[in-house]
């Protein structure tokens, strides 16, 4: 029983204020307009005042009393049809008994504002097959059409789309009758199949369908309070057929009149707004739209969180783009008026970069997008404070806040154009009740000036049944498009699966516990908006705290399966399979089978289990289960068998290797002419994309590898009826910056994959985006030192180059290159600019059949003179303090047993080259200089003095020249031998050593001997004018142990080390470790003499590009400053013939 309180409320009631009193009754100094305006009333036990306020606005929202609405029991004759051909005032068309007409036929009927493919229907759509319809015809949205050449199409089908608005008409009686069908979005659901109301261009009315399938009910407006005006009825199919939701994806509509007699009671739903209620303390009633699911008590719908730094709102399950990421978190908020809590949004706030640096504000200039956490709606409104620009979402510099359902945008909202102060807002969302949504801050503005509203605040989302103020119909998007979003997005393990048509990109997100995430694509350029699909717990007492990489199967039946790793490394197992089924046709909504769970048994490690990649295996009629795994505490794939998915039996692995880290995600690939398997490579060194083809009974590493480098990881594939891609991320930096060291996660890239005839793998560009990037640019090339021949290809000599502008969009570099010169080495290019000193470039050796990636390569711009005595050029580099004469530098000494080179001041020997007797006998090297060389497998001694002879190539070790102090611009020297770089873990190198750092390094050209059986070394250069006066060392490295690992020579050769004021070579810059760092490489064969073709895939907006070379290999990297960078080809040995050289970008959007 509810009991009176001691609280007395004074109610005015003419408006909203409210005084509260614990002690008495109201009282003032004007006795008479108290008692004029206002109330006295006292609350009941469990009563608030949003409900006192609200009583007489709920008594009024009931549906109005039925007993007053007179019912027809013909409604398809009461009244007149509402509206008619303005051509022809005595044909009505609200029956639809019209057709034929060709393309246009509704326009040529009076129809106006055609969207989509409305204006290809034919008229109404013969209704045979309609239940319910009247005469012979139906409006519907998947009728028969014509394409403009007059081409007959046949039903558009449920994928159709489209808008229109019908003749305008005065409405005459207070109600209108229609046949309604299709789905059931109205117009302030997404995907909507509706029809709508129009007055003074606004809708006041609306209704839709009841997803009944192909059949057609009454519906009734009430519309008497617009008796008089002038109408009209908006027609509206914004159902594409894309599986988003579980309505039917098209609208069907019949005989429309106007009358004063009603179909039917009319609903309430059919008023866009309904009257509301409101609450006076909006901050304190409903519950927080959102939670963090580690922590559900903490408020980040108030954003009463903050400093954690770079990725603060990522770190808690928000997903941020742009310099969202950079945000701190919660802006204190102390100057903002309204604020609720100490903490706000502010999408200029504090930040921080990814290395640590503060920023402090990030500025009016900061853009970039911030979504929530999914949550589910439950209540009838969603308010929220709202402050700063005003820009609308649809705005090339929009500064909003719109809501989401199943990825589409609903509702939207700017800012109140204040720059310190907040204002509540309101979204109705009572007909969205049940169903998942996101809400997504937007900043587009990146204008500098201060006095610009460039950013919006925001505060307090919170889920309510009272409205903080009126909703607006304003606020309500019903629209097809911008919904989707630019791809590639920042993520971790993609796991795709081509589905209906479009390639679903399910995947982990880089952050928090993991989630899984689904977008879809058809042109890989834009992509559905991200959905979260399969929720981590972040909870320590269930296996799933963390979830992991898996793969998504249609089963025989149809039924859909999601196949994940579960981890937590506090359970036993760690890692362990686990399993999910699709709720509906969306594959958008999981229900976890828990009890299908498993790890791995017997030789299977279960700490090391995941990755489960699923799929019917027709030669073996069962399902095929690879995975992530050690057996016997080796690398494997594993392999697992079952016939219903649910139980799986341990089978023999595919592959293993004696290896310290794991082959994850294994992805098995059908192609006509066979099967491979993908799986990437955690080890060390080895860290790429690599393939295994079958061999007889075992599967063995194909050809070629590596089919990318070490920035592009998790590569999955997807196949099309016409193609295979491959979907992988190319990794961000740790720092978020250019000499950062990879990181897990980064974006999404996207590889097209094919067998040749060979069996072997082949990477090309996909066609997606040839297809996209298909418009040339007309632009002149900004710097050029080559020549231009007849044809207009291009002449580039050894220290020349050829330079494009800098472009900050997706685009593509074309282009051909080939040469006479066997011995060819030449570099795509991204040239320093004023904010970095640094230049990039990818460097492609045909003599290594190598393409690689360096980080601060400063090549030579100008044609300086090359010494033609490069062996008499300057002087030694360094010397022997006991003895300064003798020519240690050129290696001319030997013959001291053990220890001959520490004897001669070298240092640091470490392994087999403290036995080497000092310099080898160069008669068996063609072009050495003078009579001996340092050779790493040349004659020895151990420390007994016993004579090895040649140690031989399986011969390690390192050592360290005598110090010296660099005085000229560039050291020449002789090298050869393998061609691994000095961070390859067989690595065969000379480096250059200042001040800790390895600056310069150089490795030989795996050069076979000649006819004579004799070994070459070949001059190289290194300019290092910038560290002169600097002291020195040059280490020399022969890791290679000659096991047969790779197809390097296994030795190194080096000669005459030279401190000169002219280089031997030009161009021969190679990459060091800091700054001028090799990022990525990949082998690709290159015969220059048939020439190459080369596609540069460069997105400037996410920082990062693919080089595809000759459509078999490519070679990914990471330069988050590549919108400001010019790109063109450099020629470092040889002569180039450039042809077709053309930039491609996508078309101006009209």
């Amino acid at each position: 029983m509810k009991t009176k309180q001691n609280i007395t409320l004074c109610w005015k009631k003419t408006g909203l204020a409210v005084l509260l009193s614990l002690t008495a009754a109201c009282s003032g100094d004007n006795k008479t307009q108290q008692e004029d305006d206002y109330a006295l009333i006292i609350l009941e036990d469990g009563q608030t005042v949003d409900d006192v306020i609200n009583k007489n606005e709920n008594d009024s929202d009931d549906e109005a009393n039925t007993d007053d609405i007179p019912i027809t029991s013909n409604p398809e004759s009461e009244g007149q049809p509402l509206f008619f051909n303005p051509e022809n005032s005595e044909q009505a068309l609200s029956g639809f008994e019209f057709c034929c007409g060709g393309y246009n036929t509704y326009q040529a009927h009076g129809f106006d504002k055609l969207t989509g493919d409305f204006a290809q229907l034919d008229g109404g759509f013969w209704a045979a097959d309609i239940s319910g319809h009247l005469g012979e015809r139906v409006f519907s949205s998947f009728a028969d059409g014509f394409n403009l050449e007059g081409e007959a199409l046949g039903q558009l089908g449920f994928a159709s789309t489209g808008s229109m608005v019908s003749p305008k008409f005065t409405i005459q009686s207070n109600y209108i009758n229609f046949l309604i069908g299709g789905g059931n979005n109205g117009v302030t659901d997404a995907n909507t199949t509706a029809i709508a109301l129009l007055i003074d261009n606004k809708i006041v009315r609306q209704a839709s369908g009841t997803n009944a399938a192909m059949q057609v009910d009454w519906q009734t407006w009430d519309v008497s309070e617009f008796n008089s005006q002038q109408a009209q009825i908006k027609f509206i199919d914004h159902h594409s057929d894309d599986n988003s939701d579980t309505d039917l994806p098209y609208l069907l509509v019949d005989e429309i009149r106007q009358a004063d007699s009603a179909a039917k009671v009319p609903s309430q739903n059919s008023k866009l707004i309904k009257a509301i209620q409101t609450t006076t303390a909006p901050a304190s009633t409903g519950q927080t739209a959102f939670s963090r699911v580690s922590n559900a008590e903490q408020n980040i719908a108030g954003f009463e969180f903050c400093c954690g730094k770079f990725n603060t709102y990522a770190n808690h399950d928000f997903r941020a783009t742009g310099d969202m990421a950079k945000l701190d978190g919660g802006w204190w908020a102390a100057d903002i008026t309204n604020h609720v809590g100490e903490r706000i949004f502010s999408s200029r706030a504090d930040g921080f970069l990814a290395d640590g640096t503060q920023l402090g504000w990030i500025g009016n200039e900061a853009t970039g997008t911030l979504s929530s956490p999914p949550f589910t709606i439950t209540h009838s409104y969603i308010n929220f404070l709202i402050g700063g620009g005003t820009n609308p979402f649809d705005s090339e510099k929009a500064t909003a806040i719109v809501l989401r359902i199943n990825g589409k945008i609903v509702r939207h909202a700017t800012g109140n154009g204040l720059s310190d102060k907040l204002d509540w807002f309101t979204w109705d969302v009572n007909s969205l009740i049940g169903e998942t949504a996101v809400i997504e801050i937007i900043d587009q503005d990146n204008t500098a000036d201060e006095a610009a509203l460039a950013f919006i605040m925001a505060d307090e989302f919170k889920l309510s049944d009272y409205a903080a103020v009126e909703p607006s119909s304003e606020s309500i998007v019903t629209q097809l498009n911008q919904h989707s979003i630019p791809l590639p997005l920042t993520m971790a393990d993609p796991n795709p699966v081509f589905l209906n048509g479009e390639f679903y990109i399910y995947y982990l997100i880089d952050t928090a516990f993991h989630d899984w995430y689904l977008t879809r694509t058809t042109d890989l350029i834009n992509g559905t908006f991200p959905q979260r699909v399969l929720e981590a717990t972040g909870d320590a007492q269930t296996q799933d705290q963390w979830t992991g990489s898996g793969s998504v199967i249609k089963d025989n039946d149809n039924m859909a399966h999601l196949f994940y790793s579960g981890h937590n490394l506090d359970f036993s197992p760690v890692e362990a399979v686990m399993h999910a089924t699709a709720t509906d046709n969306t594959l958008t909504k999981w229900e976890k089978q828990v009890n299908n769970t498993f790890s791995g048994t017997g030789s299977y490690s279960d700490f090391d289990f995941r990755d489960p990649e699923v799929f019917y295996n027709e030669q073996t009629n069962n399902y095929w289960m690879l995975l992530t795994s050690r057996y016997n505490e080796d690398a494997a794939i594993a392999l697992y068998t079952s016939s219903d998915l649910k139980t799986w039996q341990a089978q023999q692995p595919i592959y293993t290797a004696d290896k310290p880290l794991n082959f994850e995600v294994p992805d098995w690939v059908s192609f006509n002419n066979g099967q491979a398997i993908i799986y990437s490579d955690q080890n060390d060194h080895e860290r790429d994309v690599k393939y295994l083809v079958k061999n007889e009974d075992s599967w063995i590493t194909g050809k070629y590898p590596s089919l990318d480098g070490e920035f592009y990881y998790a590569g999955r594939t997807a196949s099309s009826p016409t193609q295979t891609l491959m979907f992988g991320w190319v990794a961000h930096k740790n720092t978020r910056s250019n000499i950062g060291r990879a990181d897990f996660g980064g974006d999404l890239a996207i590889h097209q994959i094919s067998m040749t005839e060979s069996g072997e793998l082949a990477v090309s560009i996909p066609e997606q985006y040839l297809s996209a990037l298909a418009t040339p640019v007309d632009e002149d090339t900004q710097t050029q030192s080559a020549q231009t021949n007849n044809d207009n290809s291009l002449l580039v000599s050894p220290g020349d180059q050829v330079l494009l502008g800098s472009n900050n969009k997706i685009n593509r570099l074309h282009f051909n290159i080939s040469s006479d010169d066997t011995d060819n080495r030449f570099a795509l290019v991204f040239p320093a600019y004023e904010e970095s000193t640094q230049t990039a470039s990818i460097e492609i050796n045909t003599a290594t059949e190598t393409a690689t990636f360096y980080f601060g390569d400063s090549l030579s711009q100008s044609s300086s003179n090359v010494t033609l005595t490069p062996e008499l050029e300057g002087e030694p580099l360094f010397r022997r303090e006991e003895d300064l004469t003798q020519h240690i530098a050129g290696f001319e000494f030997c013959c001291g047993g053990y220890n001959t080179l520490a004897a001669h001041g070298f240092t640091n020997l470490t392994g087999d080259f403290s036995k080497l007797d000092g310099g080898w006998w160069g008669g068996d090297v063609s072009n050495n200089v003078g009579e001996r060389v340092f050779s790493s497998f040349a004659d020895g001694f151990d420390e007994d003095g016993t004579a090895l002879g040649w140690i031989g190539n399986s011969a390690t070790g390192t050592m360290d020249s005598p110090s010296f102090v660099i005085s000229q611009q560039y050291i020449n020297f002789k090298i050869g031998g393998g061609s691994n770089q000095f961070d390859h873990p067989k690595a065969t190198a000379v480096v250059l050593v200042v001040d800790g750092q390895i600056v310069r390094s150089q490795s030989g050209k795996d050069t076979q001997p000649d006819e004579n059986n004799k070994l070459s070394i070949q001059w190289a250069t290194w300019d290092v004018e910038e560290f002169i006066g600097k002291t020195a060392f040059i280490q020399f490295i022969d890791l290679h142990n000659d096991d047969g690992s790779d197809n390097s020579l296994a030795y190194l050769l080096a000669d005459e080390f030279r401190a000169a004021a002219l280089p031997a070579v030009l161009g021969e810059q190679s990459a060091p470790t800091s700054e001028n760092r090799i990022d990525s490489q990949v082998v690709v064969p290159i015969d220059l003499k048939q020439g190459i073709t080369v596609d540069l895939l460069l997105q400037p907006e996410s920082g990062f590009g693919t080089a595809y070379i000759n459509d078999f290999r490519a070679l990914s990297f990471r330069l988050y400053d590549l919108d400001k960078r010019q790109v063109g080809i450099y020629s470092k040995q040889g002569t180039l013939n450039i042809s077709e050289m053309t930039r491609f970008t996508e078309a101006t959007k009209p």
